[in-house]
């Protein structure tokens, strides 16, 4: 479909909700059940469903089994209530029609679908696959799907075997993604910004890679996709009396298992913030307390920065910075130090020559790009991730579980490192570099340092690193509202 083709519109009045990804499959009661309970319980003028209804839809046949005609009996229930019901097509139910529409008394729109806020700006719908555009087999295989004759052909198939068929389909699908890089499956915010225009719309909503995320786009439009249905704290969307989209929690039972597709894996806790705020020390700690992976990033950027001095090449070098990053054995031992190439990074990696060069070998993209891609293995590997660093929160681990952003001011910062050092007469020579640093940190083409939208901000002045990590583990464990 053309981005530019027409969508159908529909008012959004206060209450409206949206949701996305719920994979219903009554072989899994939890799901099932607290989908059921929310939907009883829901008051709402509209409710968009943003596609993945279903683990899978195979057609007519499926409607008549009878878990599944209860279910559209509830949510017919719902639509004669007063809730006007919209649904999108997804990667999975993407075989919902108009008799499906005809059984829960509401509309299917297979592209998409554009919303009118109380205030007359517009929000773009999307499922959000078509977003993933670096996964060109996945995109090949959406255009196969959606054909017309492989439609016909799944509507006319018994019900069992089509289900058998939807099955190993769909478990071909998840190997497939796991064995793809985040990069590749990522949804990509130039597509959405390509979408938001030619539709010119002031919100992009979608779904699909089942992970939170809230930022601006590069035309303007703010671009929001939601938590999976019942795995995570932001699965719903809600709009305000002042017209205002917010992000909450759908209030349906949390349910374990469902990573992102883009960072699929473990809990993620990441700390972004200035140099010299205590992230190292502070996230150290505690991965400690809660038994997690100790992800220092800075610290690689340290490595190659120390590699490229011990080399004699110059730190300015962009290529030559990239092909030692791209060279590098960088691992951690267990205590969370690194190792270069085998052999220990400590102290070196902390020495004031490496500490005057490494901004600017870190703000080279190469040395970022591959760099980035060792931390979200490491990631992967592990059962749990505490990652610090400057740009952890909003580019390496943009989908992370909990979110981070200390600071301090620079007085308090240099205190800390001239304390560190037992230099107390160097704290305003300290104080100057660290001012230098955040200056190249946060103006950098690549990556600058910024504290994501949906980071919580921790202040630290005055607080010692047991302080820190209490508060920090106390937001980590606080239950879900």
């Amino acid at each position: 479909m053309s981005r530019a083709a027409p969508l159908p519109e529909v008012a959004l009045p206060e209450g409206t909700r949206v949701i996305a990804d719920l994979h219903l499959d009554p072989g899994h009661a939890a799901g099932w059940s607290a989908f059921e309970g929310w939907l009883a319980d829901l008051r709402a003028p509209v409710l968009v469903v943003l596609g993945d209804l279903f683990e899978y839809w195979t057609g007519p046949a499926q409607a008549r089994l009878p878990e599944f005609a209860a279910l559209l009996a509830r949510l017919a229930e719902r639509a004669r209530a007063g809730t006007a019901l919209h649904f999108l097509h997804g990667n999975r139910d993407f075989l919902l029609d108009a008799r499906f529409a005809a059984a829960v008394a509401g509309q299917v729109h297979p592209p998409g679908l554009l919303g009118r806020l109380p205030g007359g700006e517009r929000v773009l719908f999307l499922h959000g696959d078509e977003l993933a555009t670096r996964d060109r087999s996945y995109q090949r295989l959406r255009a196969v799907l959606r054909s017309r004759a492989v439609r016909g052909l799944a509507r006319l198939a018994p019900a069992p075997l089509a289900a058998v068929a939807a099955r190993r389909l769909r478990a071909r699908s998840r190997r497939a993604v796991a064995a793809k890089s985040p990069a590749y499956v990522e949804l990509q915010a130039d597509e959405a910004d390509a979408w938001a225009r030619a539709q010119r719309a002031e919100h992009v909503v979608c779904g699909h890679a089942h992970a939170f995320r809230d930022e601006r786009l590069p035309g303007g439009a703010r671009w929001l996709v939601l938590d999976a249905f019942g795995h995570g704290l932001r699965d719903s969307l809600r709009v305000a009396a002042d017209g205002a989209l917010v992000p909450e929690p759908s209030g349906a039972p949390l349910r374990p298992g469902a990573g992102s597709l883009s960072s699929p894996g473990p809990m993620i806790i990441a700390l972004d913030g200035p140099a010299g705020a205590g992230k190292s020390t502070v996230a150290r700690a505690l991965a400690r307390e809660l038994g997690f992976f100790f992800l220092d990033t800075g610290a690689m950027y340290r490595a190659v920065t120390l590699t490229l001095l011990e080399r004699g090449l110059d730190p300015g070098d962009a290529g030559a910075a990239a092909t030692v990053a791209h060279e590098l054995v960088l691992t951690f031992d267990h205590e969370g130090r690194i190792q270069i190439d085998g052999r220990p990074g400590e102290p070196a990696i902390r020495g004031a020559a490496v500490t005057r060069a490494v901004s600017e070998v870190s703000a080279h993209p190469g040395v970022r790009a591959a760099i980035v891609a060792r931390q979200r293995e490491l990631a992967r590997a592990a059962h749990g991730v505490v990652a610090e660093g400057r740009d952890t929160t909003t580019v390496v681990f943009p989908h992370a579980t909990h979110k981070f952003y200390l600071s301090a001011s620079a007085e308090e910062r240099a205190r800390r490192r001239a304390r560190e050092e037992n230099t107390p007469e160097r704290a305003e020579e300290i104080r100057a570099e660290l001012e230098r640093r955040d200056a190249l940190d946060s103006t950098r083409a690549h990556s600058p340092l910024r504290a994501a939208a949906d980071a919580r901000r921790v202040e630290t002045d005055g607080l010692d690193v047991p302080a820190v990590v209490a508060r920090l583990l106390a937001l980590v464990r606080e239950p879900a509202r």
